[in-house]
């Protein structure tokens, strides 16, 4: 019987009486072309894993290619990307050091190739969700086994809020809502994940949710 390992996490807007909206009115929305100005073509082209699918968004597929710049050249995406944005929002919490800190010391990982099944799987979860106004991964197991004949290593993160792809991996990657375990990061960082799903879908409560599955095989298992 295959081990199946497990990591699944979601995060929200927090203020200091509880849950909000985090607004998008009140974000600048970062155009890629700036974002990536002086990256290598080449390397953009190695990420884009999801430019020609059309069952993809273009906002779905910013998510794939931002997940594989980081994984590729992390830290050229540090001293990049990551430095714009973080000088932008005025970001100086542990979270955002500590990961520039990893960034810096960190090894290049192989790219995440999308998968239709997992984009499925992500896309019937994020409308669920946001038909139903609810956050968290309900049903996780369920919503994995179809995978499990492929893959020993999945995992989920959910973001719920932001409208752009930038903004959503951003906090995904900094990891703020996780302070102790980090496991939006992790997920995007884990080096034995190899496929990735995502969606994006209008949200009762929080106007959009992103969801993202990874899966992969750990050797030995």
């Amino acid at each position: 019987m295959r081990t199946i390992n497990r990591r699944i996490f979601f995060m929200v807007g927090m203020i200091l009486t509880g849950i909000t909206f985090v607004s998008s009115l009140n974000k600048v929305k970062a155009q890629t072309t700036d974002q990536l100005a002086g990256w290598d073509k080449d390397i953009i082209a190695q990420a884009n894993t999801g430019a020609s699918l059309s069952y993809l968004s273009d906002e779905e597929k910013k998510l794939i290619l931002y997940t594989n710049l980081v994984r590729l050249q992390p830290k050229m995406f540090c001293q990049t990307v990551l430095a714009n944005y973080i000088k932008e929002h005025s970001d100086t919490s542990a979270e955002a050091v500590s990961i520039q800190a990893e960034l810096n010391a960190g090894n290049a990982l192989p790219v995440l190739t999308p998968d239709k099944e997992m984009c499925t799987i992500a896309h019937d979860f994020a409308e669920k969700m946001g038909l139903q106004g609810k956050v968290g991964h309900p049903n996780f197991s369920i919503r994995m086994k179809p995978l499990m004949s492929r893959f020993n290593d999945v995992g989920e993160n959910c973001n719920y809020g932001d409208e752009f792809a930038l903004d959503a991996f951003m906090a995904l990657l900094i990891d703020s809502s996780d302070p102790e375990n980090l496991g939006h990061r992790k997920n995007l960082l884990d080096p034995n994940f190899t496929s990735i799903g995502v969606a994006k879908q209008p949200h009762k409560t929080y106007r959009w949710n992103f969801v993202m599955e990874f899966a992969g095989n750990k050797s030995g298992e």
